[in-house]
């Protein structure tokens, strides 16, 4: 189930990357400080999703993964994994306000409603033991992909004879 599930997660993040502009996490706080791109691909320095940025890092005090941090912590009323947080991160499309992130459902109607945000809300407490790994599985289902439509040409040659 896990496997499946980071599948459906990184092809989600390859589409929205691809597709669709930039949604950018901003502190709620009143300073509204960067705190990393949400769909950006985990080779961006800005992106959530590499481990040795700012915003990916599971220890630095700008990430949602530290979840010892202001941003990450369960209990912190600025953390996106804060049920009954107050204050969850701004997301910002092109530069404007595009709805909050966050698991508590008071926010429904401003909260960002993507696929993507959908299954973090739903499988954060995996993904945050390890943002990398899912990065990890991503490239191994990449590379599967390309073994498996380098063999189709060679399926069809030996049915042909």
């Amino acid at each position: 189930m896990k496997i499946h599930f980071t599948y459906i997660l990184f092809f989600i993040l390859f589409t929205a990357n691809t597709f669709a502009q930039k949604l950018e996490l901003y502190t709620n706080d009143g300073k509204e400080e960067y705190l990393g791109c949400l769909n950006c691909d985990a080779k961006d320095a800005n992106s959530i999703w590499n481990s040795y940025g700012n915003y990916g890092n599971l220890y630095s005090q700008k990430s949602i993964w530290n979840k010892y941090g202001i941003f990450g912590d369960q209990t912190s009323s600025y953390s996106p994994w804060n049920i009954h947080a107050d204050n969850p991160p701004i997301v910002k499309k092109d530069g404007v306000m595009y709805g909050y992130f966050t698991t508590n459902k008071h926010f429904v109607g401003k909260r960002v409603e993507v696929e993507l945000t959908k299954m973090l809300f739903d499988y954060y407490l995996d993904i945050k033991e390890d943002p990398s790994k899912w990065n990890k599985n991503h490239d191994v289902a990449k590379s599967k992909e390309i073994t498996k439509s380098k063999e189709a040409p060679k399926l069809k040659e030996t049915v042909k004879k």
